[in-house]
């Protein structure tokens, strides 16, 4: 895998802690590509040929609309689910709605979000069998973006479906981001006292620089602006820890398990992941760690294994603009072995931290309203097909006719994050090479915001803190 950097960040702000979710934000000022005012009848008559409705994102429903979709992903072994927003219920539903499908009718056992490793990782507790709450469990995942019914939801889906599966059969819920180390960090604390007490004190003076920063409140810029010193020290201290764990292998393993050693070894190397995103060395490193944390997680399942991937359009597509996204790296590692779904919406409404330009403020999480977009964007194509969900198929398509041309682009594509300025909605667009970035398209004509849940009143380190109280270094 090719280790290239790429990385977009912007700051949300909650009223439990600050965030880190990737959002696109981009100059759609230039050339149209066309200044036609009026699509080609041909091409609306082309599109409503090879687009494919489909009847409803609900989950829970039968999947006679979705039986298209076992031809789109035939034997792939990964689906990487975007969204052109993170605060879309439509795109949460249907997200949801694939899973069911995917793991009822073809075989998939492993769902990843962009959310952190080791939370997700408690969430899997219940998943799998029951432990701890869910609603608390969602909620340590820190991101408002997941913290909703849709999401949680999915999670309650999973644990009722997975309550009448043998362990095989089991679907699991696990992340594949590394923003916060806390976690991992007691992880490998706890695998050391299992294996070798005697360095136990060691591994705690050697983290204990970087646990300064490991999930406080603005850890990404108060450790970005630490000394030079300070990084260098962090950065060699991470490294030594993950490279005493390689190094004692065959002892640590016969003292465990394999299986718990390279945990342990994952979880060491998720701290020197996070480590090098906060330092903010260089732009991709947090898209590079991602894939390298989905590759990691199939390798361990197995050749046999096929994953769910869910995140933003921008992580999960592959990149024409040297930007180096997660789609990217995975497609070089996988080949066709991949299917890429981006979402679209022509209209409608999500939610969205807001920020005040004037100001240069974070003021709350709100519902914004987008409308119609410009006549060239892709969006403007995909609404004259005149359904209001569909899906379509990017592949195997001849650009070179009339009818198919104008989907090579560039044409403006909306793709909004977690932050939102209402004063520039026409900022959220980006010159987009759809057939190149993704391979199908699910488009909605109407979105609604994603249902928000509350808070636990005590904070979100609290309550991991008492879920990992009698953590296993087994999980």
């Amino acid at each position: 895998m090719r280790l290239y950097p790429y990385h977009v960040m912007h700051i949300t702000i909650m009223a439990i802690t600050v965030l880190f979710i990737s959002c696109e934000k981009h100059d759609p000022t230039g050339t149209e590509p066309d200044d036609e005012q009026d699509i080609n009848p041909e091409i609306v008559a082309w599109l409503q040929e090879n687009v494919v409705p489909f009847t409803t994102s609900e989950p829970g429903q039968d999947y006679e609309d979705l039986m298209p979709l076992k031809e789109m992903i035939g034997d792939a072994r990964i689906v990487s689910l975007g969204e052109a927003t993170h605060g879309t219920s439509e795109f949460f539903k249907m997200k949801h709605r694939i899973l069911e499908f995917l793991v009822q009718e073809m075989d998939f056992t492993i769902f990843a979000i962009e959310a952190n490793w080791m939370e997700a990782n408690l969430v899997n507790d219940y998943v799998l069998r029951g432990e701890g709450d869910p609603v608390l469990r969602l909620a340590g995942l820190y991101f408002w973006t997941w913290n909703t019914q849709e999401v949680l939801d999915m999670i309650l889906w999973m644990r009722s479906y997975n309550a009448g599966q043998t362990d095989g059969q089991k679907v699991q819920f696990l992340g594949f981001d590394m923003q916060f180390p806390a976690m991992a960090i007691d992880y490998v604390h706890n695998y050391f006292l299992q294996v070798d007490s005697a360095k136990v004190s060691w591994v705690d003076s050697v983290y204990a620089g970087f646990r300064a920063y490991e999930n406080a409140w603005g850890s990404y810029w108060n450790y970005r602006g630490a000394p030079d010193t300070i990084k260098a020290r962090c950065r060699i201290a991470v490294g030594c820890v993950h490279d005493t764990l390689s190094a004692n292998q065959s002892r640590y393993e016969a003292l465990s398990s394999p299986t718990e050693w390279a945990a342990a070894l994952q979880n060491a190397r998720i701290v020197m992941q996070t480590e090098d995103h906060l330092a903010n060395r260089g732009t991709g490193w947090r898209d590079m760690y991602m894939a390298e944390n989905v590759v990691w997680i199939l390798d361990q399942a197995g050749p046999d294994a096929k994953i769910v991937l869910w995140a933003h359009n921008g992580h999960i597509r592959e990149d024409v603009d040297e930007r180096y996204r997660m789609g990217s790296f995975l497609r070089e590692e996988y080949g066709d072995d991949m299917v890429i779904f981006g979402f679209s919406f022509y209209q409608g409404t999500f939610n969205a931290i807001t920020y005040d330009p004037e100001t240069q403020t974070y003021t709350g999480n709100d519902v914004h309203e987008v409308f119609a977009p410009t006549v060239s964007s892709y969006e403007t194509y995909f609404h004259i097909a005149g359904e209001p969900r569909m899906f379509l198929d990017l592949r195997g398509i001849d650009f070179d006719r009339n009818v198919t041309k104008w989907l090579s682009g560039p044409r403006l594509f909306r793709s909004i994050g977690s932050v939102y300025d209402d004063t520039q909605g026409d900022v959220y667009f980006y010159w987009a090479q759809l057939p190149r970035e993704f391979d199908v398209i699910i488009h909605f004509e109407d979105t609604t915001p994603s249902a928000l849940l509350p808070f636990p009143s005590k904070s979100i380190a609290s309550v991991n803190r008492f879920a990992r109280s009698a953590f296993r270094v087994t999980h």
